[in-house]
């Protein structure tokens, strides 16, 4: 395997995952800036490497990760002060290739997964997927996904968006769901971490049996009943009767659907 000379501008909670995660797979990570110095000279030190102030990158750099906010990224590729060898990457779900504003030495690095301040990842099983302007820089990538996570897939930018869609279905909302669930379980009077296991088992479910046959409820039976009665009982929050209502209509049609 290929080790590389890698450096960070961000050191936000992607920036972290993947500068540890990259070193402890053997990559050096020679620099690391932010435009909060603190967390970047907390992550440089962290990886054995150099705190820089500004958008420069050692002329040993072979890989530079704008780990940055999605509206950041086309700037800060605009003004960065890189080497002409060293690979341009940003690690957006949803932002394109050309925003880096390069037809050579350029890329995508987008690790699927969430990544949350203390709650750091298990890099080994995220697949990354990859996009770049050349060949060169695509194999490179490649070489980097499988070294630190679970493989590299190739996509272009479209693709990745509508994965990025995707991740925020799998994750996003269904961690707002649970949240809506906690506030409907306070409402009933009851605290809310009665509904933990009722999540770890349904978690537990899906990664066994997958979404589609794990489906239950009164909208998968089309239990009309059930389900006016429930949205009755939700008249303390006209959204939260709207959001039931739009749900149990779109889970009844697809198994519905799926029957025929």
């Amino acid at each position: 395997m290929s080790t590389y000379n890698i450096s960070f501008i961000g050191a936000g909670n992607v920036a972290s995952s993947l500068c540890t995660g990259l070193a402890a797979a053997g990559h050096t990570i020679i620099s690391v800036a932010s435009k909060s110095g603190d967390s970047a000279r907390e992550l440089a030190a962290l990886a054995g490497a150099r705190h820089r102030k500004d958008l420069s990158v050692p002329d040993s750099c072979d890989i530079l990760f704008l780990a940055v906010s999605d509206s950041a990224i086309a700037d800060v590729a605009a003004r960065v002060d890189i080497p002409p060898r060293t690979l341009l990457v940003h690690t957006a779900g949803s932002v394109s290739l050309a925003a880096l504003g390069r037809h050579r030495n350029a890329g995508v690095f987008y690790p699927l997964q969430t990544f949350t301040k203390g709650f750091p990842p298990d890099l080994s099983r995220v697949p990354f997927f990859i996009e770049a302007t050349d060949s060169r820089s695509l194999e490179l990538l490649r070489e980097l996904g499988n070294s630190v996570g679970a493989g590299s897939w190739e996509c272009d930018s479209l693709q990745r968006s509508k994965l990025h869609v995707a991740a925020v279905f799998t994750n996003n909302f269904s961690n707002f769901m649970m949240t809506t669930g906690e506030v409907i379980a306070a409402e009933a009077g009851f605290n809310p971490s009665l509904l933990k296991p009722l999540a770890e088992e349904t978690m537990r479910k899906v990664l066994r049996m997958g979404p589609l046959m794990a489906q239950t409820g009164p909208a998968k039976r089309d239990d009309e009943g059930t389900v006016k009665s429930h949205i009755e009982l939700l008249s303390f929050s006209p959204e939260h009767q709207e959001l039931y209502r739009l749900i149990s209509n779109m889970i009844s049609g697809y198994y519905k659907k799926g029957s025929k």
